[in-house]
């Protein structure tokens, strides 16, 4: 493969890998190992834009060049994470290598996709928040190797938003592609260690089969880290998917989370709210480690990020968020926090989408009851810390960076 991957992917964003960190990513710890044991095996891919080793070199290059590459699978946002958010993506090729989407007609490797893998190696840059469909991808990629009898690699990242344990775990019947498991909003694990408990914990259907591998990252305790690759089109840095983890709840909505504009999730409005009321609700429950402050902004048309945003050439009024300490900052806790503010500052206006996916992405029907019934945030912040609690003594066996 005379034309590298590399070279495409700086052709749509430009990239930086952080020169500072001591940590080296699955990728780099695989494919500085013997590789020998794996070089009579097909191999299949999963990756995008963020399968890069330290030097910048993509996983499909490694794996074309030191092993015998013979597919590449995508999640959403496509191999070059140049999609916007939902949008569908069709299956194309590669340098002659067949790249099958699953997020198009099928989010799962089809049966014929399979037929000539040996082993599938999954490397993306997860978030951290359980509404991120990277997870679900993985999900479908883990039932469709036991079903098939594939081997599959993990190739492990760290969470960028820590360890922390936030929110309510998705309830039964609550299932959908931006929320599988019943686990917690901000789960707090890598997807090497969701992989093993998704496994585990019989996520997934003949569970015991699945020849399943993890490569752990190695240097990393578990700290907050930088993201230098945007890992979807709206998360651009730390700080947004700090925000996203609670200000997601804001699309099953009609507030703005931001989308059409250069700052996405870390603004958010509409047309006839009341900022400076709304404001004053905000500020008087007092949330530590984040400052706001009012605003306007105007939506527009951002092809690859937002084409159809939210009150699109319309003028917001709205606030903007800024972290100001990482450490005490409890994201969902203030996208609540927004919602009900909102809520109660003007309930004529404020609605919950029809489709209620605001239930789909908090896990179950309780937030909505709480902001509808004006009940009390502190009664669902309760059932949070007894919830983060009991998933954090069931995920400990799978814990596997302290």
């Amino acid at each position: 493969m005379k034309s590298k991957f590399i070279s495409i992917i700086l052709g749509f964003l430009f990239l930086t890998y952080a020169s500072g960190e001591s940590y080296l990513n699955g990728i780099d710890v695989f494919f500085n190992s013997d590789l020998s044991k794996y070089g009579s095996l097909r191999i299949g891919v999963v990756a995008n834009h963020t399968s890069l080793d330290k030097d910048g070199k993509s996983l499909v290059d490694l794996t074309n060049e030191h092993l015998n590459l013979k597919a590449i699978f995508t999640p959403e946002h496509g191999l070059f994470g140049k999609d916007e958010a939902g949008k569908k993506i069709n299956d194309n090729a590669f340098n002659g290598i067949p790249v099958y989407s699953l997020y198009g007609k099928n989010k799962k490797p089809t049966e014929d996709q399979l037929k000539d893998i040996d082993l599938i190696l999954f490397d993306m840059q997860d978030i951290g928040s359980r509404y991120y469909t990277y997870i679900s991808t993985m999900t479908y990629v883990m039932q469709a190797a036991v079903e098939n009898e594939v081997k599959l690699i993990i190739l492990d990242r760290p969470n960028p938003i820590g360890r922390s344990i936030e929110g309510p775990i998705l309830r039964n019947g609550f299932q959908s592609f931006v929320g599988m498991h019943p686990i917690p909003i901000r789960h707090g694990l890598t997807i090497g260690e969701l992989a093993l408990m998704i496994k585990g914990m019989g996520w997934i259907s003949t569970n015991r089969d699945l020849d399943l591998k993890i490569i752990k990252v190695s240097g990393w305790s578990g700290e907050l880290v930088d993201i230098d690759i945007p890992p979807s089109p709206n998360i651009p840095d730390l700080e947004t998917a700090l925000i996203y983890t609670g200000l997601c709840l804001l699309e099953g909505t009609n507030i703005s989370e931001g989308r059409g504009t250069d700052t996405p999730f870390k603004i958010i409005g509409a047309p006839w709210m009341n900022s400076d009321d709304v404001l004053d609700r905000i500020k008087s429950a007092k949330i530590r480690g984040v400052s706001v402050s009012d605003t306007t902004f105007t939506p527009r048309s951002i092809p690859g990020k937002s084409a159809y945003p939210k009150y699109k050439s319309q003028e917001c009024k709205g606030i903007k968020i800024e972290i100001t300490d990482f450490d005490s900052f409890y994201p969902l806790k203030l996208g609540v926090l927004i919602l009900k503010s909102i809520y109660d500052s003007d309930p004529k206006n404020f609605q919950i989408l029809e489709s209620n996916f605001i239930d789909k992405l908090y896990g179950s029907d309780k937030l909505k009851e709480n902001i509808i019934n004006r009940l009390s945030i502190n009664e669902l912040v309760l059932t949070w810390k007894d919830e983060s609690d009991k998933f954090r003594e069931v995920s400990q066996p799978y814990r596997i960076y302290k």
